[in-house]
């Protein structure tokens, strides 16, 4: 039965991989890029074409995004920016997002398969996970990193070794090298870590005089709910055998181990292969500018949010008109799911066999303390509440299995079931909406100043004066922006060799083709010595840009049309 067993859970897990990946592979260009997602594809462009990447301390986030991205690009054989999609981007925070159900796989030893099926079922159908998991940013990078340095630090503590320690000093120096915010999640699992040790010590029958005891109740393990406990007194971990002891030799190596492979990863990604020295300097230097900004502090500021912003995200959102939102399925399940974990007795900790109660209590804290730091921060973007979602997801998962385990009567069973069933088709509903039917809408709460499908059309019409211009895509194109807010526009005229960008009016401003800001509008028309055709066309909500083309070009345009 137990090889059984295994067969159905591995193939489990391979069929939920299998469908994440069908659910966040379709359409990846269909959706225009977000400024940010072009922002950091341009500069991918720029490691592409010129093999040159310079860590900026005070914008766009670390290398990792960067150079794993080389890889489907190069892949695609793409030599340029210009020869690249949206979707050879986007693949990458795919791939990464169903990593992250994978890494869910071995972790059911500790958690219990049936909650990691639960959690990995949530996390395939979540709306904000593959939303985000279609996103060129670095967020779910940084997430599948936490998640594996977690499952790494995990295997280590069962078992110490140091291909373990290795590899969770891997997951570490990446997730330095992914974004910023990864210090909140390495004061987190601190916490959380030392909390663990603490709960286990306050609880802990270890040093007591053995004694018997017939049988103690126990909410996570056997499915009668009982569990015969004939000696309290040191636990036992799963498959009734004693730990190693811990070699204070071996563990001071191991956390050698650890710490210098962390340092390796950063420092080589950091220094663009050892290329750019000021890059490792720049990675610590860049948290005075992020714990400003975490301040919401200068222009940043546009992005405060109030504390609850997450969880009201998470919980409901209606902008309206268009659906309702919520993934509140995840946040009852997650609440069982620490409840669970609070209600389990010392006496269940020391049993032979089921979860892993510090692992439990592990990831209880380290969701509470994320959730807890990421909300008091005022600076807030919505892909900023996956690194907390993700464990969350897993409490969900971990609530499920908690729930079957408590309703032992069939019926109450079967009802729950049915429930779980209706939440789980609203999440695969909503998840279609929010990636297929709303990706770029307002009523979508994923979106977020996103740049808007109409921007096309701005496009359009500069392709199609570039058809009757002598020069074609290498005729000049002017952008007169202020306040240089004129993402993505950088990214859709990649294919154009001679785009200027002006903060202000040129002395001779005229060109083929000029964007400018309304504001410049007036201003612009007096400087122009020719005749221009002028379009207005959004480039986000309540963010218009005017296009003007030269007449002529504008008739050549028009004259087999007319």
């Amino acid at each position: 039965m137990g090889s059984r067993s295994s067969i159905g859970y591995a193939v489990a897990m391979v069929l939920l991989a299998a469908a994440a990946l069908a659910i966040r592979l379709p359409r990846l260009a269909e959706r225009p890029f977000h400024g940010d997602e072009a922002n950091q594809a341009v500069r991918t462009g720029i490691l592409l074409e010129e093999g040159e990447y310079r860590y900026d301390p005070h914008e766009h986030h670390g290398p990792t995004l960067y150079y794993l991205a080389l890889i489907p690009i190069r892949l695609s054989g793409a030599k340029t920016l210009a020869d690249t999609t949206e979707a050879v981007f986007r693949i990458l925070p795919v791939l990464f997002g169903v990593g992250v159900v994978l890494l869910l796989w071995p972790l059911g030893a500790a958690l219990g398969r049936g909650a990691v099926l639960a959690a990995g079922l949530l996390t395939v159908l979540s709306p904000a996970m593959v939303y985000y998991s279609r996103y060129y940013i670095q967020e779910m990078l940084l997430v599948f990193f936490a998640l594996l340095l977690i499952l790494a630090g995990w295997r280590w503590f069962r078992r110490p070794h140091g291909g373990w320690a290795a590899l969770a000093g891997f997951a570490a120096g990446a997730m330095f090298a992914t974004k910023e915010t990864c210090v909140v999640l390495f004061f987190a699992m601190a916490v959380a870590l030392a909390g663990t040790m603490f709960w286990a010590r306050l609880h802990s029958w270890h040093g007591r005089p053995a004694r018997e005891e017939s049988w103690a109740r126990c909410p996570c393990h056997s499915s009668a709910g009982v569990l015969p406990v004939k000696e309290v007194g040191r636990p036992a971990p799963h498959g009734g055998k004693m730990p190693p002891p811990l070699d204070a030799h071996a563990t001071w190596s191991h956390a050698a181990l650890f710490v210098g492979v962390a340092i390796a990863v950063s420092v080589v990604l950091f220094s663009s292969f050892f290329t750019h020295p000021r890059g490792m300097l720049d990675s610590v230097l860049a948290f005075t500018t992020y714990s400003q900004r975490a301040e919401g502090t200068g222009s940043a500021g546009i992005h405060d949010k109030p504390w609850y912003y997450y969880l009201h995200l998470l919980a409901y959102t209606y902008r309206t008109a268009g659906p309702r939102w919520s993934e509140g399925l995840v946040l009852l399940l997650a609440a069982a799911g620490a409840v669970s974990i609070l209600l389990v007795r010392p006496a269940c900790a020391a049993a032979s066999s089921g979860p892993d109660a510090r692992l439990l209590r592990f990831l209880l804290l380290y969701c509470v303390v994320t959730t807890a730091i990421y909300s008091l921060i005022p600076y807030k973007t919505p892909w900023n509440l996956l690194p907390f979602y993700q464990p969350m997801i897993l409490l969900a998962g971990v609530g499920v299995a908690a729930l079957f385990r408590r309703l032992r009567p069939i019926p109450l069973r079967i009802v729950l079931a049915l429930l779980l069933a209706i939440g789980v088709a609203h999440l695969g509903r909503q998840c279609r909406l929010a990636n297929f039917v709303y990706p770029a809408d307002v009523r979508n709460p994923y979106v977020y100043a996103h740049t808007s499908t109409a921007v096309r059309r701005l496009v359009e019409s500069i392709d199609h004066i570039a058809a009757v211009h002598p020069e074609g895509k290498d005729m000049l194109v002017r952008v007169l922006q202020p306040d240089a807010d004129y993402w993505p526009l950088p990214w859709l005229l990649r294919q154009y060799s001679r785009v200027g960008y002006w903060g202000d009016i040129p002395d001779a401003p005229d060109a083929p083709v000029i964007i400018a800001d309304p504001s410049l509008g007036p201003v612009l028309q007096e400087r122009l010595a020719g005749e221009y055709m002028v379009e207005m066309h959004g480039l986000r909500p309540s963010v218009l840009r005017l296009l003007f083309i030269r007449r002529d070009l504008w008739d050549a345009f028009m004259a087999p049309r007319r």
